[in-house]
């Protein structure tokens, strides 16, 4: 009596368990199958498919009367996709594979799905089968595709933003590193500023559209130097060009400076040879940049209105650059002895003794880049 209590005690908890197996598979996402493997697509036969199949419309015994195959309730715009791979992975023997695609329901419904199969071989019948789970992960691919979407619009926006703001400037938004640009904050920085000596005057012959060309070509050209060099182009004012070194992002000051003169160098240099381009084209006056350099502290970040700023460095030093890109020779770079002090094992720079600049309170050594050097 007691082993017949046993033997049903057993056969009860194994029937609770499948019951509570069954319960699972019921209310799961997943769907159990295993089907004969073959190589003729039409020849597999589906053995087992589990009831939950219901959750796309359609009855388990239909599959395994085959008065319905899984390939046909793949979408057919995956179809031939998803034949192609499974034939690749048989040839290549290999025994487990994830696919992704989409069926249609027997509402008409298309939905992703993960199908992970396996391939199982039948040691005493010698039968070979895929087996495996298919997924439903529809809301899952939905959500992935509105992202690539949502980045792909971002991707554009920031292309679109890059044009008109520094992209060193563009890729701290990009970033979220908001703070950096509206936030002002006090930066030791290299800046540079430029003009072109008496343009109005020598283009004043020019036709308007032949001006603004001109004056194009020259902007998207210095424009080119400066990204080169990831300067922070910070103003365009007509014919000139306000640039700093050191913000949004920073290496040393050492960097900064030499970056900052390679880029007026490269600048110089090609103002060559756009005034042998201009000069075949009818310019006959050739046109001169003057630069000038210094490095010192300078308050960095947003001004302008609330509905519309501007990243820039204002304070004492940035004058003196200024100034000193007026006191500059046409064709020439000339700088501060702060930034010569950090280039000058670097590039050779010649003493131009002091000048006196207004708004500051003692006369400034200044330093000439050699001309030599524009090539």
């Amino acid at each position: 009596m007691a082993h017949r209590i046993k033997n049903n005690s057993v056969e009860g908890k194994g029937n609770r368990a499948l019951k509570l197996a069954e319960l699972i598979i019921e209310n799961s996402p997943s769907i159990l199958f295993r089907r004969l493997a073959a190589d003729d697509p039409k020849q597999r036969k589906m053995v087992y498919v589990s009831p939950n199949i219901s959750r796309f419309g359609y009855n388990a015994e239909d599959f395994l009367n085959n008065k319905i195959m899984f390939r046909d309730i793949v979408y057919s715009g995956d179809s031939e996709r998803t034949l192609k791979e499974i034939k690749e992975f048989v040839e290549k023997n290999i025994e487990n594979y994830i696919q992704y695609y989409r069926v249609i329901t027997k509402s008409g419904e298309v939905r992703w799905v993960e199908d992970r199969t396996s391939i199982f071989l039948d040691a005493e019948t010698n039968t070979r089968y895929h087996q495996g789970i298919v997924t439903d992960i529809h809301e899952r691919k939905v959500a992935e595709e509105n992202l690539r979407l949502e980045q792909k619009k971002v991707k554009k926006a920031y292309g679109l933003l890059s044009k008109y703001v520094a992209p060193q400037l563009a890729e701290t938004i990009f970033q979220g590193e908001i703070d950096l640009i509206w936030k002002h904050y006090r930066e030791r920085l290299t800046l540079f500023f430029s003009d072109i000596k008496n343009f109005t005057m020598i283009t004043d012959s020019l036709e308007p559209e032949d001006m603004g060309n001109l004056l194009n070509e020259y902007l998207t050209e210095m424009n080119k130097i400066i990204n080169k060099y990831q300067g922070t182009l910070a103003q365009v004012i007509g014919d000139g060009l306000y640039v700093f070194f050191g913000a949004p992002q920073k290496t040393n000051d050492k960097n900064h400076a030499i970056r900052c003169l390679k880029m007026a160098i490269d600048m110089q240099a090609k103002m060559k040879d756009l005034n042998k381009k201009w000069f075949d084209g009818g310019i006959e006056e050739g046109l001169q940049i003057r630069c000038g350099i210094n490095t010192g502290m300078a308050t960095v970040g947003g001004y302008g209105s609330s509905e519309r700023k501007e990243y820039t460095a204002m304070g004492m030093q940035v004058n003196i650059a200024a100034r000193l890109e007026n006191a500059c020779k046409p064709g020439s770079i000339l700088m501060s002895h702060t930034t010569w002090a950090l280039v000058k094992d670097d590039i050779t720079c010649t003493p131009q003794g002091k000048i006196e600049v207004k708004g500051y309170h003692r006369p400034l050594r200044i330093y000439e880049v050699d001309p030599i050097q524009f090539k």
